[in-house]
């Protein structure tokens, strides 16, 4: 039996089913209800099937083009196309596909034909990375706007089922001590794993509640924390708060701060005697902790400010990882018409996608960034207090004053070109 047939075979059952239901309840009128209620509920239902035998439905699906998909794309676009309009290739695009084809695979029973892996993929990455209206999405690939949302919920949420537990991991230890390597070649830093920081996105807030997502820029947004190793990839990332909280409460609300025993690999090395563990850096927006290493902050010392200037060298990979991540999904640079409760299903889908564009090595275009600079403009990200560390953690300090030593004696001084 084909797929139209059983679709027409269960079509029919249901209709019999509704006429069985109908005859049911007009058996029941007929033991509760005066006899002229019934015949007036007989005459109706005798008139409603005539209607139903003499009325033609003038219009079941809108014609609409779906050259743009069909045509276009399919048969003429080439790698630089793909580059251009999606982020990314057709054998990244291809692979996304096929690990979400299980979760995404049409109803053979539908009523009416469903739109292929491939399409729902497209729409989706389309629409994350042109931050276009659902209209002007649906117009493009010959669909309506309501079956373009439908898409993003679908694919997004299977986004982050299917492929964030493969594409945004925690380093093992092997992998990290390779980062902190790669990090103290490029940097002089020791035991470097990545950097951790926050940024914001802009959002169309509810009407109640709309302060809390108001940043101290004064535009509503939604944090994202994010921890990235020195290749730009995410290896962990925390998106739940508003606008409106500090990065610090991010920071222990998230599942790095809660599980940071389990997730940060143990890995020591000894410096002037002293057993130097894995960290990740951070701004002075964040505590000083073990595994949480930050800079000086206050009146410096040329020792502190040179550590510090290494030290930023070593940050630079996570606002560069956030700048690359906004350039290839403009929806996360600007507000896009995708509700607020939904956003982080679409923030944290982005990270998954860029995460495998990186690790593919599709091409990043420099264009991309003057577009983040821009939006950086309208959409200012703001700037953090500075964490009060006055109740220190003995231990961390002491690590960082043995790292601050070890720089100094082991690398020039250096001056950090901003100045307050």
């Amino acid at each position: 039996m084909t797929a139209e047939m059983r679709r027409k075979k269960v079509f029919k059952m249901i209709i019999t089913k509704r006429k069985l239901l109908k005859h049911k309840m007009l058996l029941i009128c007929a033991t509760t209800m005066p006899s002229t209620i019934v015949q007036d509920a007989l005459s109706l239902t005798i008139v409603d099937q005539r209607n139903q035998c003499t009325q033609v439905r003038s219009l079941w699906m809108k014609m609409r083009s779906g050259d743009f998909w069909n045509r276009i794309v399919n048969n003429h676009f080439t790698d630089q196309d793909w580059l251009d309009n999606f982020r990314m290739r057709k054998s990244t695009f291809d692979y996304i596909c096929t690990q979400l084809f299980s979760e995404l695979s049409p109803n053979p029973l539908a009523f009416r034909p469903s739109l292929s892996v491939e399409k729902k993929v497209a729409i989706v990455i389309f629409k994350l990375s042109s931050c276009s209206e659902y209209r002007v999405v649906g117009n493009l690939f010959g669909v309506h706007k309501s079956t373009v949302h439908t898409c993003v919920y679908q694919v997004c949420k299977a986004i982050n089922e299917l492929l964030r537990p493969l594409h945004i991991t925690m380093p093992t230890i092997e992998e990290a001590k390779f980062i902190a390597q790669c990090i103290k070649l490029r940097t002089g830093m020791e035991q470097l794993i990545g950097a951790i920081d926050g940024t914001h996105i802009p959002i169309l807030p509810p009407k109640i509640g709309y302060r809390d997502f108001v940043n101290r820029k004064g535009w509503p947004s939604m944090v994202l924390q994010g921890y990235v190793d020195n290749n730009y990839i995410f290896r962990n990332v925390t998106i739940k708060h508003p606008g409106s909280v500090h990065d610090a409460t991010v920071l222990k609300d998230s599942s790095l701060y809660k599980n940071n025993e389990k997730l940060i690999p143990k890995h020591y090395i000894s410096i002037n005697g002293k057993e130097i563990p894995l960290m990740i850096a951070g701004d002075p927006a964040y505590p000083l902790l073990p595994w949480l290493l930050i800079g000086y902050t206050g009146s410096l010392t040329p020792e502190q400010e040179s550590f510090n200037t290494y030290h930023s060298s070593a940050r630079i990979c996570v606002e560069n990882a956030f700048g690359r991540l906004k350039g290839r999904w403009r929806c996360l640079l600007k507000r896009c018409d995708i509700n607020y409760k939904f956003m982080p299903q679409v923030i944290s889908a982005c990270c998954v996608l860029h995460n495998i564009v990186e690790q593919f090595k599709d091409n990043y275009h420099a264009s991309w960034t003057m577009e983040v600079n821009e939006g950086n403009i309208c959409y200012a990200q703001p700037s953090q207090r500075e964490l009060s560390q006055d109740t220190i953690n003995t231990n961390s300090k002491e690590i960082k004053e043995i790292l601050k030593e070890h720089m100094a004696m082991n690398y020039p001084l250096r001056q950090s070109s901003f100045k307050r």
